[in-house]
């Protein structure tokens, strides 16, 4: 626990600014539509698919705590927004059996598990980072999941998918992680492109069904090398990932 609470405080004073800016509170657990209060830190919004309530603006850093934020059961639209999260036991943001929640521009790091998806659909993450933390990103029993621009590092897995379908993951970077991405139990028609694995001891794994590359451009793997004969940026030879294959890997990170 104390390891932990000193992670934290290193962690936190890598980005001075955004302390400056967060608010510092408790966990916030939500396990209906009806928990959507100000004191569940909501701080506006109705509920609507063009009014979403807000999560945004927390610190949330008791150490040892389940969750730093918690979303159960829920079908309301939610966005959870640049909130930061440090310690958390179990995992740092849990989304629970729910549906039309997005999560961006936020910081889940020194957790045991930085974000988990479970038994949900139609989740958005997007421009959030995840460092120090045992296992990223870890999605189970979930579909019509959209991951972009996902900045994740120092992590045992990166982004692990269990049972989960119709994922797109693109536009991010995977760094200093054990494992890049994992794909098993039945983890199929999902979409992988336009991602870089920078020293990732293995980049990705996966038990096949699944597309690496949007038809065009795929993605950037540290330490593959390939012609790329007409210097369009794409080597001209495919990177396999088990049974599936990258047929249009980068020759460079992508821009952005």
């Amino acid at each position: 626990m104390k390891r932990i609470l000193v992670m934290c405080v290193l962690l936190a004073l890598a980005a001075p600014g955004a302390l400056a800016e967060r608010q510092e509170r408790g966990p916030i657990l939500i396990r209906s539509n009806a928990d959507f209060t100000y004191e569940n830190g909501v701080i506006a919004g109705r509920g609507l698919p063009d009014d979403p309530f807000i999560i945004a603006g927390w610190k949330i850093e008791e150490i040892g705590a389940q969750f730093g934020i918690l979303i159960q059961g829920t079908t309301l639209p939610v966005v959870i927004r640049d909130v930061e999260i440090c310690g958390a036991r179990v995992a740092g943001i849990k989304v629970l059996a729910a549906r039309n929640v997005r999560i961006e521009s936020c910081l889940v790091q020194g957790s045991a598990l930085g974000i988990n998806v479970f038994m949900s659909e139609g989740i958005q993450i997007r421009d959030t980072t995840v460092r120090e933390c045992e296992d990223a990103l870890h999605l189970y029993f979930s579909r019509e999941i959209e991951l972009s621009s996902l900045y994740i590092s120092k992590s045992i897995v990166g982004a692990w998918f269990t049972s989960s379908q119709g994922v797109l993951l693109t536009g991010s970077t995977f760094w200093e992680c054990d494992l890049g991405v994992k794909l098993e139990l039945g983890s199929e028609g999902n979409l992988i492109h336009g991602n870089s694995f920078l020293s990732c001891r293995i980049p990705a794994v996966s038990e096949g069904g699944n597309s690496w590359d949007d038809g065009a451009r795929g993605n950037y793997w540290e330490g593959f090398s390939a012609p790329d004969e007409d210097g369009d940026g794409i080597l001209d030879l495919p990177y396999t990932i088990g049974p599936d294959e990258d047929r249009f890997p980068l020759a460079a990170p992508p821009e952005g």
